[in-house]
């Protein structure tokens, strides 16, 4: 979803108390955006992070006290089957396109799978520019 659709939803939603873009906002990162948004009820919180305009990542924090770990984890396995991974952090249900995962203590995640592989291997890339500097430079001495 773009940027501009995932803001009219959420002013459409009951789930979210979204009242508008923010005053001010900064970001480190060229090209993304990023809501932060109160939630209703079951969501504590709720944060939509954008790359070029393309929602990259949803997370949503829950409230343990009102909904528990076990009942998302149940609604999901259902709906999307058994998970690909398990571990003391969460249950992941990966596929070619996204990952979505419920973690521990509460939250349920969305990720474009695609995108966020491309952004590690730009950090990989990055890191060993960096480390060939590095060495270049302790190489003059």
């Amino acid at each position: 979803m773009s940027l501009d659709e995932v803001k009219e939803k959420l002013k459409q939603s009951p789930s979210f108390r979204y009242r508008g873009d923010p005053d001010v906002t900064f970001l480190l990162r060229p090209n993304t955006n990023l809501i932060e948004v109160e939630g209703n009820y079951f969501i504590r919180r709720g944060f939509f992070q954008f790359r070029e305009n393309r929602l990259i990542i949803l997370t949503l924090e829950l409230y343990p006290e009102r909904i528990d770990y076990f009942s998302v984890y149940t609604t999901l396995s259902k709906k999307y089957g058994e998970p690909t991974r398990l571990d003391p952090a969460g249950a992941f249900w990966i596929g070619e396109g996204v990952v979505m995962s419920v973690e521990k203590p509460l939250s349920v995640k969305y990720q474009d799978r695609r995108t966020l592989e491309e952004l590690r291997q730009a950090a990989r890339t990055t890191q060993t520019i960096q480390e060939l500097t590095r060495e270049r430079f302790l190489d003059q001495f």
